[in-house]
C-alpha cells in the first residue's frame, strides 16, 4: 500500500541514531511511499541542510526514493477549504489535501494536527 508520509515522520528518522527502528524505516519497508511537494519543501528549510553539505547529500538520496507527489489547482483549492473550515495551518492543509486529492492514508506522528479533517485516512506508526 501506498502512503503518504507526513514531514513528521522524515525528520524523526533524520534525527534518530537507531533508524532501522524508526516509523519512517518500517513504512519504507512495506512499499513504494510518496511525500507531498510541501513536506520536500519543509525537509529542505531546515537550516542544517544548508550549513552541512553531508545533510544534503542525506536528504537528497532519502528523498530519491521517494515519489513526490505535486501540487495541483484541485489540490490547492481543497487545502484552502481545510484550512478556513478546520483552522489547519496551510502546510498541513496542503499535505492533508494531498493525501484525500490521492485517495492515500497520511502517516504522521501528528495526529492531533489532522484528526478533525474530514475524508482524511490517517495511521500513526
Amino acid at each position: 500500500m501506498v502512503t503518504l508520509i507526513d514531514t513528521s515522520i522524515i525528520i524523526d528518522y533524520l534525527r534518530k541514531k537507531d533508524k532501522v527502528n524508526s516509523p519512517f524505516t518500517t513504512l519504507i519497508s512495506q512499499n513504494y511511499q510518496s511525500i507531498s511537494i510541501i513536506t520536500y519543501a519543509e525537509l529542505y528549510s531546515g537550516k542544517s541542510v544548508w550549513e552541512t553539505p553531508k545533510a544534503k547529500i542525506i536528504l537528497k538520496t532519502l528523498c530519491s526514493n521517494l515519489i513526490i507527489l505535486p501540487l495541483t489547482n484541485s489540490i490547492a483549492e481543497l487545502a484552502g477549504k481545510i484550512k478556513s473550515k478546520h483552522c489547519t495551518d496551510l502546510a498541513d492543509a496542503l499535505i492533508a489535501a494531498t493525501a484525500i486529492q490521492h485517495k492515500l492514508t497520511l502517516a504522521t506522528l501528528n495526529i492531533k494536527d489532522f484528526s478533525t479533517i474530514p475524508h482524511l485516512q490517517l495511521i500513526k506508526i
